[in-house]
């Protein structure tokens, strides 16, 4: 392509005709000319000029192409009028990663501090882009970038010398952790605090003396405090103690966040801490508790967990309020019920004047706890006008005294709301074995109530609690007036397990309702028994089911009980004309060729055939399969399907072939990113030709 035509193609106002141009220069073998051609791609005001203009120039590999389009970027950094061209620069520096160091040092004494910043910028991403982070054994090469850096901590602009500082915090090299150490120690307050910072990014235990020692400098003491979170010990709870007293909330703040990071990270017991914290007045308490209103998960998170530490009617009225808080309510929750029976007067007390939300939690809250104090308020709560509330009341009564429950849950089965209903039936599924009698008793006369969602949540329970009267009411439940009930029967019975009663399942298969056969046909896919096979088998074959997905569950069916036998009547349904059973039908045979080898060799070529169907669908399914049972010759299998009209087809063979390391596959791509136009195509080629 002429340079010429490059020029004119970027020019034109049109974005896709620009995007075109750039892409041609895939075709184009380096020269120096394409340099401003290049440049003015990267500084255009299309994001996907940019982008693509940067993936290009990052593409090339020969030496003297690689010096040019580093001595391009670099200059690029210049360009103080186009935030575009120097952001395009620094992404492209940073995606040619280490090749980009030793040109980045070279000119890391150039005149504008600007640049400098910005080549120190980016050699901190590429090494914490290319996993060097914590890295000891640095080799020659990687130790002259540190000494580098070291080098840009006293650069006369303070902006590079905080960057410097950043980087060196990505290294992480001792080397480099020892630097910073040294500048907590010796620096003006600006490089303490971006040191501090960079040592937490680290994240490895340091000497700690100069890190407790700044704790005096008002200014510091957050950066301090994040620092002693990250890599502090046991021994540092008597200096986040301090911080915990502070009259600044951010301060505090951080010191809250860090005894919860030194608890987790260390193993630490609740013991060990709270021992440390005695002294906390209700005042101190109460600022803690004031965090809880913070905008941040990690300092709310915090300031339960330091709550949790105290079995305080005050920190038990705080978590209460806590629980109002989406993020933290299950931390809270936790931390009433380990509290337990120290704060059940509190909780019981605090209860009537909750939100409807709170109230639901409480329930659950004295339900785990477990004791009989809490009785009244839950049969109360049986009864709240909100829903979620009796869920919750149900479940907890349960739990404290089942036996005197079981009337009031039973009730709850003709609630108006279907989560509650189905919270009964979980409540009384937790009686223990010698009450499930009584249960059923109380049960089985609801199975008359004109109500057929009764009468399912009771199928459902009778289904879960097993017993021989449940079970036969089960097997009648089959021939309800209600669909719901008939599938529910269905799914109960599926549930025991129990091959005697898989004839009650076939039954089903011929019910007049479409979800009843499509239960049933799941079901007897889980049950694996001869019956079974038979009765899909049937099924597929019937002429008056005309139901398009119950067929598409029988194969899938037989697809998981994966039984040889079942292989030819599978395979009579890859030439049928609905592309859902087709793809049912390949997915089943792939799964037990997987486990079969001689199906395997039966059925390739047939599913190799289904790669030239019409619908785009069944062409991926076909690859899928192909990948998992003809991994030998899946490159020449799927290869031609580069060129099939449908792009998401051609982005799922991308896929498919980037898992092949082969010089032959990543010639095969850069062959079609050529001439391919869809972008999100060639983004998906771009990703594969980077993992080759």
């Amino acid at each position: 392509m002429l340079i010429d035509e490059l020029e004119k193609g970027l020019d034109s106002p049109d974005e896709e005709i620009r995007m075109q141009a750039v892409g041609r220069l895939v075709d184009v073998s380096f020269m120096p000319e394409i340099l401003p051609a290049l440049k003015k791609a990267m500084a255009d005001t299309s994001w996907r000029v940019r982008k693509s203009a940067i993936n290009i120039a990052a593409a090339f590999q020969d030496e003297k192409a690689l010096r040019s389009i580093l001595a391009l970027m670099v200059d690029s950094l210049h360009s103080e009028d186009n935030a575009g061209l120097r952001n395009s620069a620094v992404e492209g520096l940073t995606m040619l990663g280490r090749k980009a160091i030793p040109y980045l040092i070279k000119n890391l004494n150039d005149n504008d501090h600007d640049v400098r910043k910005f080549i120190v910028d980016t050699i901190g991403e590429i090494w914490a882009n290319k996993d060097f982070h914590g890295a000891d054994a640095l080799s020659g090469e990687e130790q002259s970038v540190v000494d580098e850096l070291i080098k840009a901590t006293r650069d006369a602009d303070e902006n590079v010398r905080l960057s410097a500082i950043e980087a060196l915090g990505k290294i992480g090299s001792q080397k480099a952790v020892n630097i910073l150490l040294s500048i907590v120690e010796e620096g003006d307050a600006a490089l303490k605090f971006t040191a501090l910072e960079a040592l937490g990014n680290i994240g490895r235990p340091v000497p700690m003396d100069g890190v407790y020692n700044v704790l005096s400098d008002r200014l510091l003491r957050r950066a301090a405090y994040d620092l002693i979170g990250k890599v502090g010990g046991l021994e540092a709870l008597p200096y986040l103690l301090d911080g915990l007293k502070e009259s600044s909330t951010s301060i505090r703040e951080a010191a809250i966040v860090a005894v919860k990071r030194i608890a987790v990270s260390r193993g630490l017991s609740r013991l060990q801490i709270a021992s440390s914290f005695l002294q906390l007045n209700p005042l101190t308490i109460e600022k803690i508790a004031a965090s809880l209103e913070s905008h941040d998960l990690n300092i709310k998170s915090g300031a339960v967990f330091i709550l949790s530490l105290f079995d305080r009617r005050e920190t038990a009225l705080h978590l209460i309020k806590a629980l109002g808080f989406d993020e933290i309510a299950d931390e809270a929750k936790l931390a009433l019920i380990r509290m337990g029976d120290k704060g059940l007067d509190v909780l019981i007390d605090a209860y009537p004047r909750q939100s409807e939300n709170v109230r639901g939690i409480l329930c659950n809250i004295l339900g785990e706890i477990g004791s009989r104090k809490a009785e009244n308020i839950l049969f109360r709560a049986l009864k709240d006008n909100y829903g979620h509330v009796r869920s919750s009341a149900a479940v907890a009564i349960a739990k404290v005294n089942t036996e005197r429950a079981i009337p009031e849950i039973v009730n709850l089965l003709e609630d108006e709301f279907d989560d509650v209903r189905d919270a009964a039936v979980d409540a009384l599924c937790l009686v223990e074995d010698n009450l499930k009698e009584t249960v059923i008793s109380a049960v089985l006369p609801l199975l008359s109530t004109a109500d057929p969602s009764t009468r399912e949540k009771v199928i459902i329970l009778l289904g879960r609690i097993g017993g021989e009267e449940g079970i036969e009411r089960l097997r009648l439940a089959i021939k309800d007036d209600s669909p719901a009930v008939r599938k529910a029967a269905v799914l109960a019975i599926e549930g025991m397990g129990d091959e005697r009663y898989v004839q009650d399942i076939v039954l089903a298969l011929a019910d007049e309702d479409r979800e009843v056969r499509l239960a049933a046909v799941k079901a007897l896919g889980n049950t694996a028994s001869r019956e079974a096979v038979d009765s899909l088998l049937l099924t597929l074959k019937n002429e008056d089911e005309d139901d398009i997905w119950v067929k598409v569950a029988s194969v899938e069916s037989l697809g998981r009980i994966g039984q040889k036998d079942v292989v030819k009547a599978i395979r009579e349904l890859v030439d049928k004309e609905e592309g859902i059973l087709v793809i049912a039908a390949i997915e089943a045979l792939g799964r037990i060729a997987v486990k079969e080898h001689k199906v395997a060799e039966e059925v390739r070529p047939l599913i190799a055939r289904c790669i030239s169907h019409n619908d785009a669908e069944v062409v991926k399914a076909a690859v899928d399969v192909l990948g998992k049972i003809g991994k030998d010759d899946i490159v020449s299998a799927v290869l031609p399907l580069l060129e099939h009209p449908n792009w998401d087809v051609r982005t799922h063979v991308v896929d498919v072939l980037s898992e092949e390391k082969t010089p032959f596959v990543r010639n095969c791509l850069e062959a079609r990113f050529r001439i391919e136009t869809d972008e999100l195509v060639r983004h998906r080629i771009l990703e594969a030709l980077k993992g080759q």
